[in-house]
């Protein structure tokens, strides 16, 4: 096997969608697409743990909603986002949504997603449509969403438009929250996205840039979350790091910092 940044490819693959290695360093496996940037972190100790700041930027939708039962995934790559939540959350249920079954073969071979957990159901499909389906048919509500729907492009061409984030609000409960994953490099693209989630959330819009990185998670929820109530939540979260370990407490920090006022405001 070849090298890889100093790691060792374990394993490669191609199909129409592209290429996917997977590679090793040291206690770390990690995904590729073919691109030098990761997809996907797992400790090969803990492959439960959050690996990348992104993913524990994304996590910061539980300082809003920090008892989820039912979770939407759309984009599983390595399965980070979903083995935190069933180590976690023994009770929830999760419903995954990956365009490709090549990343699903590997995050089952090489990344400890589980193959027969009841919690967890993994749709080949494509997010928007799957969104827009569960929307229509009107039988889903969901605690959280998290969308993480890149390849080694972009974000996914579905995932961005307004009939889009239309349908996640649609879908969530009157407590739920999405967390997106959004690259803030591009202003232009970053701007009319947030633009559009602000306005099928109507303004219940936060956003979290990620430290020393180009990605700001975005979160929209379905009631309205004022600075004094992120304020408030300062004690519960030394609690709730205790049991993640995910940095929640500079998450609320840079929550508090950044959103002084709404989205709306920002994009007037």
């Amino acid at each position: 096997m070849r090298l890889y940044y100093e790691g060792l490819v374990v394993h490669q693959s191609q199909s129409d969608d592209g290429v996917i290695e997977v590679v090793d360093l040291g206690n770390t496996r990690s995904m590729h697409f073919g691109t030098f940037p990761r997809q996907s972190s797992m400790s090969l100790r803990t492959p439960h743990t959050l690996e990348l700041s992104y993913t524990e930027s994304m996590m910061a939708c539980l300082l809003l909603n920090p008892t989820p039962e039912r979770v939407l995934v759309i984009g599983l790559g390595g399965g980070s986002l979903v083995k935190f939540l069933l180590h976690h959350f023994p009770h929830c249920h999760i419903d995954v949504v990956e365009y490709r079954q090549d990343v699903v073969k590997v995050a089952h071979a090489y990344f400890n997603v589980p193959e027969n957990d009841p919690r967890l159901n993994i749709h080949i499909a494509d997010g928007y449509l799957f969104v827009q389906q569960r929307y229509y048919q009107a039988d889903a509500d969901y605690d959280l969403l998290l969308v993480d729907a890149y390849d080694h492009i972009g974000m996914s061409a579905s995932i961005g438009v307004q009939a889009f984030f239309d349908a996640c609000a649609g879908v969530l409960t009157s407590r739920g929250v999405m967390s997106i994953n959004l690259w803030g490099s591009d202003k232009p693209l970053f701007n009319q996205t947030m633009t559009r989630i602000n306005q099928s959330f109507e303004g219940r819009t936060m956003t979290l840039p990620v430290e020393n990185k180009g990605n700001v998670i975005g979160l929209a929820m379905m009631k309205t979350i004022t600075h004094a109530a992120l304020k408030k939540m300062k004690k519960p979260v030394e609690q709730q790091e205790i049991n993640f370990n995910i940095n929640l407490p500079k998450s609320l920090r840079g929550l508090m910092r950044q959103n002084r006022t709404f989205i709306s405001k920002l994009f007037a």
